[in-house]
């Protein structure tokens, strides 16, 4: 068990990709500290921990790679030496005590894709295949949703319905616990100037994006800005904050949104408006940010169904099941700098799991009779159809599947006769 690691403690070599010494550091910590995983999964990047009471719990190593890179030689020993602290806890206190659990709760807003992707990792663990493993949410606007967190000193973990359960909570119930400990606990959120009118709040730490469900200049005082408030918060531990009418700080927070996806404990590239009621994804004003903007979220997206195509293709092989995952790419037009997605949907194949893109590219294929397989090189037709004409013509070929998120759709055929006749004629009619 494990013995590549071991392998790894006799030789002492140097990794050469920084993750691989990363891996070697958090293993040797572990054993350092006497809490020694079950196994590790290199495709998905995690390890399994045995908790207490006798059940499995994932670790995922993203978040803590990012926050190790960043550090220099002691600051690194001292991220993996809490993280595996934080390991402990999370194993140790694995069960749920029902009369404890409502002062343990804490609330949470985070990426939905971030939700499902743990869902999908749950199911390649040996979770049914459905969301009662996933973690109990309600949407909060756009991508993000509001989630329920068991929080522990060193860290926290998402409840899904099963844990509520245990407790006798509903989601309702629950995250009105959650709410009043967050108020109750926390201390007042500190705006610290970047400069330019952009401000920088941290000292609410992982708890940091949950600001958004409280009411700014009532349930916490504002700094000084000019304008609507508008927010940016990439990270769950860090909000970024503006005003609408400070053309400098609004691009301070697209260039921070921008950044997102590279930071440890990613929450949302969006930026967020408040409208005197609710915080809300906003489009600026001005084309040159409007149009970094969109570039940022279809990048964004581009990454979490990466993310989600890797999961499946792992749970699908897994299973036994071939299954085609179709990849969203983009692309942009000559002359044009936005990037525009496409997804391909082949003849050859059956139950293709469709991501949403712009445009879907229909490939009629030539089917090689000594192996049954479609030749690479050559296509009989092909039309290029945006989603809304695609949806108007055949939706009912594809269905949506449940639970995922960015939303999937799988084709039940490839369209025949008419619809084929249909799809061409959109695909002229398409701008170019």
């Amino acid at each position: 068990m494990f013995d590549w690691i071991k392998g790894g403690f006799k030789r002492a070599q140097p990794a050469r990709d920084p993750f691989d010494q990363f891996v070697v550091d958090f293993a040797t910590e572990c054993k350092r500290q006497n809490v020694m995983p079950k196994s590790y999964d290199p495709e998905a990047r995690a390890f399994l921990f045995s908790t207490k009471g006798g059940g499995e719990m994932s670790f995922q190593l993203g978040n803590m790679f990012g926050i190790w890179r960043s550090q220099d030689g002691s600051g690194r020993a001292e991220a993996i030496t809490g993280f595996v602290q934080s390991v402990a806890e999370a194993c140790e206190n694995r069960i749920i005590v029902p009369e404890k659990l409502p002062g343990e709760l804490m609330p949470g807003i985070r990426s939905r894709a971030q939700i499902s992707d743990r869902m999908i990792q749950n199911w390649i663990a040996g979770a049914p295949t459905d969301d009662s493993s996933a973690t109990a949410f309600v949407p909060f606007d756009g991508d993000l949703v509001t989630c329920v967190m068991r929080s522990f000193p060193l860290g926290m973990s998402q409840m899904a319905h099963m844990n509520l359960s245990v407790a006798g909570l509903s989601l309702e119930q629950a995250m009105s616990h959650a709410m009043k400990n967050f108020r109750d606990r926390l201390p007042q959120p500190v705006f610290e100037p970047l400069g330019s009118g952009v401000f920088c709040c941290g000292n609410l730490e992982d708890h940091q994006s949950a600001l958004l469900l409280l009411e700014p200049g009532r349930d916490y005082p504002l700094p000084e800005i000019d304008g609507t408030p508008i927010a940016a918060v990439p990270t769950r531990k860090l909000f970024y904050l503006t005003g609408s009418a400070n053309r400098s700080g609004l691009s301070s927070l697209v260039y921070f949104a921008g950044l997102s996806r590279q930071s440890p404990h990613f929450c949302a590239s969006a930026i967020l408006r408040w409208d005197g009621r609710r915080w809300s994804e906003t489009v600026l004003d001005g084309e040159d940010l409007a149009a970094r903007q969109r570039e940022i979220t279809q990048h964004q997206l581009a990454a979490d169904y990466a993310s989600q195509k890797q999961l499946l293709d792992t749970f699908h092989q897994q299973q036994g099941r071939d299954i085609w995952v179709a990849t969203f790419r983009l692309y942009t037009n000559e002359g044009s700098s936005e990037p525009i997605s496409r997804a391909t949907l082949g003849s050859s194949t059956s139950g293709t799991l469709l991501p949403r893109a712009d445009r879907l590219a229909f490939i009629k294929q030539i089917i090689d009779p000594q192996t049954g397989l479609a030749r690479k090189e050559a296509a009989e037709d092909f039309a290029e159809v945006p989603w809304s004409s695609v949806m108007d013509i055949i939706g009912d070929l594809l269905e949506p599947v449940p639970y995922l998120y960015p939303p999937r759709f799988r084709a039940a055929s490839f369209p025949q006769s008419d619809a084929w006749s249909r799809l061409k004629a959109a695909a002229r009619d398409r701008p170019g």
